[in-house]
């Protein structure tokens, strides 16, 4: 039996992609910039092994099979294809924008639909393979091979990007485009899952602070107008990012004040939307409650 090693490799770097692209999606910070590199680097090692690969798919469109296993490699080729190219032109182009996302996003979403597909090829191409072909030296070297081949493509792009002074070149550690910095107000406005929510009227709102705690208490929005600031940059998933002075209450404060009992573990931030975030206790006292963006009522 012959072993189909640009399957089994093309496969690896596909999971590598899917794993470090939702790692890096929600890691967020320069110090998991790790994902991120990974990510570019599985993405143009995958373009290495489908140099051999290509020619494979060739064949074995000539070969005998059912109708639904042929349309399922075609369209799982196709949709890398197409998910690749959307990441590259990102990176190196610049940020461009169809039917309301960003490319970036685009780029996601097509990797989010490969996953099912990747997970059928994986259990049809190796299925009948022995075990004992997955520690096989020549493969190790192989994906070695790849992975090194994947490393020099991604710095020859980010060369090509400096030296053709292409917008990629610009781009933050997380793929982001810098947009409006210090603009107050004026910085890209988001909803979750676009599910646009009614401006709240800031006399009647108010927060209420409550859990496993001594006190609870209920503040209004002028209450945490607080002078508390501090600069720090808003990094979207939809490809931008946006630094702004931002000034507030330290949810640190909140939590003092409400004074936890000692088995209180975590803090739960929730809008009026009902969209929450929950963080642990040392994380949340670092946080801020923001009502103003550089110098702007947010």
């Amino acid at each position: 039996m012959r072993f189909p090693w640009a399957n089994t490799l093309l496969l690896i770097f596909l999971a590598m992609e899917l794993a470090s692209g939702f790692f890096g999606l929600i890691s967020g910070s320069e110090e998991r910039a790790i994902y991120i590199l990974l990510h570019r680097i599985s993405g143009y090692g995958i373009l290495a092994v489908l140099g051999w690969k290509a020619v494979n798919v060739a064949r074995s469109l000539k070969w005998s099979r059912d109708a639904g296993s042929r349309w399922a490699s075609i369209i799982l080729g196709a949709l890398l294809v197409v998910c690749l190219a959307l990441g590259f032109a990102w990176s190196l182009v610049g940020p461009y924008y169809w039917w309301l996302f960003s490319g970036v996003s685009w780029h996601i979403y097509v990797g989010v639909a490969l996953a099912p597909l990747l997970l059928w090829h994986a259990w049809k191409m190796t299925r009948g393979v022995p075990t004992r072909f997955w520690a096989e030296r020549r493969l190790i070297l192989r994906a070695g091979g790849m992975a090194l081949a994947g490393f020099v493509g991604w710095q020859l792009s980010e060369g090509i990007a400096r030296a053709a002074d292409l917008s990629g070149q610009s781009r933050r550690f997380t793929g982001s485009y810098e947009t409006r910095n210090m603009s107050g107000n004026d910085f890209p406005r988001v909803s979750w899952l676009n599910d646009r929510p009614a401006p709240l009227a800031a006399e009647s709102w108010r927060l209420r602070v409550f859990g496993a705690s001594e006190r609870e208490f209920v503040l209004s929005y002028d209450d945490l107008d607080g002078w508390s600031e501090v600069t720090a940059t808003i990094d979207c998933t939809g490809g931008w990012h946006s630094t702004q002075r931002w000034r507030g209450v330290p949810l640190g404060d909140l939590i003092r004040d409400a004074n936890p009992s000692e088995d209180a573990r975590s803090v739960v931030v929730r809008s009026v939307t009902g969209y929450y975030r929950k963080f642990s206790m040392e994380a949340a006292r670092e946080f801020l409650l923001a009502t103003h963006v550089t110098g702007e009522r947010l």
